[in-house]
């Protein structure tokens, strides 16, 4: 950056707990965006504050409450009077906004990293969608739509709050064709794709040295299938009468039969909380009530960070995923992987990038203990041309993944430098 000063981020619908996918993503932007060249500040409105403060904390990040409540009934209404004071040009000292507004005046450009964004399929989400991008439309501030998976847009409701928060962004990043095709039927024909940002996450050497040293007396000489589940998907199954946890037992139960150690990974989790929400533990536990035994079997429930994850998860051999961030690790440590997974199309939209697509079922439509097995051993026949696919292709998606972390920076430098020239940069331009 040419301007003496640190170009300022700020990151929301994302936490650094929780679910791992999401932090997945958050923590790769902070690992570019803090460093050399960048040097900059990621200001994170974390969607679990307490649990997030209570990690070790990074340089040049900085934590506040990124949560619903928050930011309805604070944020917003800050940002809007904020807008009528400079409107009026009302001379409030700075410091009556307090901090949180403090770090949104700071900021350069606003990142929205909600892996699931505007979509048909979670239409009650969509509210807080819109609340995340509230406060830079309202303070005109630069936002940038990480790349993430976004439409369909068939609901009146959302393809209406779609189109408000999109034609605000100054970047607009689908997470494959299926999600760009649907963003420029809306109207945003200048949207690019670019892979999902958990790609280029930094996972450290020390840090798979250490995670290797660990599981290697547990794992030595077996063959082992990583397996996580995913809570939403239990709930789908649960609403179809589905019997999501005893097909995954009797999985399991098939798995220990033909001799395999199996890896029980959540890759969403919050120890302690009593909410299934990003968090399954829950489910597993009922999964692991229903086995006839837990002989060959371990559970990864310590509390690992998202690049301790995804070591854990290169340690198996094969792995079946319900947990669409778990499956990016797969991809990230060439380990042959077989999806069953809600909203399939944001799974293929990923696989097909390495000619892998047809590796993933749509659940609950095709959740049964027959799917598991046959989309398992069609893995376990084909793995070492799925090898062959991942490493072929893992080059080219890390590439495309850093576009998002360059198109950030990109957009701050415009920032500072449009600040240098006008102090005041109100109203948001529309497109």
């Amino acid at each position: 950056m040419s301007s003496t000063r640190q170009p300022v981020f700020s990151a929301f619908a994302v936490s650094r707990t929780g679910n791992r996918g999401a932090v997945s993503m958050l923590e790769s932007a902070i690992d570019h965006l803090t460093a050399e060249p960048y040097c900059g500040i990621v200001n994170v409105f974390t969607v679990y504050p307490k649990r997030d403060r209570s990690i070790p904390q990074t340089p040049n990040v900085k934590l506040f409450s990124g949560t619903p409540a928050n930011l309805a009934f604070k944020l917003f209404p800050l940002c809007c009077l904020h807008r009528l004071v400079q409107a009026l040009h009302l001379p409030v000292p700075r410091r009556i906004w307090g901090k949180e507004m403090a770090a949104l005046l700071d900021t350069d450009v606003c990142l929205l990293i909600g892996g699931t964004t505007f979509t048909d399929e979670q239409v009650l989400k969509v509210i807080y969608n819109v609340a995340c991008a509230l406060p830079a439309l309202l303070l005109g501030t630069q936002a940038m739509m990480y790349s993430q998976t976004i439409g369909p847009f068939r609901n009146w409701f959302n393809r209406l709050c779609a189109r408000f928060c999109l034609s605000r962004m100054a970047a607009i990043v689908p997470r494959g064709d299926g999600s760009l095709k649907q963003v420029h039927e809306l109207g945003f024909t200048e949207a690019v794709s670019y892979a999902d940002s958990a790609f280029t996450l930094k996972v450290s050497e020390q840090t798979k040295s250490r995670i290797r040293s660990k599981y290697a007396p547990l794992l030595k000489g077996k063959t082992v299938v990583g397996v996580s589940v995913n809570s939403i998907v239990e709930r789908k199954c649960r609403k179809r009468s589905i019997d999501h946890n005893g097909i995954w037992a009797d999985f399991i139960t098939y798995l220990h039969r033909k001799g395999y150690f199996v890896l029980l990974i959540p890759h969403s989790m919050r120890r302690g909380a009593k909410s299934r929400h990003n968090n399954d533990l829950m489910t597993l536990g009922e999964i692991l009530r229903r086995l006839p035994s837990r002989d060959a079997l371990h559970v990864v429930d310590e509390p690992y960070d998202c690049k301790e994850l995804r070591v854990v998860v290169g340690l198996a051999d094969y792995y079946v995923a319900s947990r669409f961030h778990a499956m990016i690790s797969a991809l990230c440590t060439k380990t042959p992987v077989f999806v069953m997974g809600w909203g399939l199309h944001k799974y293929l939209e990923v696989l097909g990038q390495f000619g892998l697509d047809a590796y993933g079922r749509d659940a609950p439509n095709d959740m049964c203990l027959d799917a598991l097995i046959q989309g398992f051993e069609s893995v376990v026949r084909e793995a070492d041309g799925i090898r062959q696919k991942m490493a072929a292709g893992l080059a080219a998606v890390r590439e495309s993944s850093m576009h998002n972390h360059l198109t950030a920076a990109r957009l701050a430098r415009q920032a500072m430098s449009d600040a240098e020239r006008h102090p005041i940069n109100w109203p948001p331009p529309r497109r």
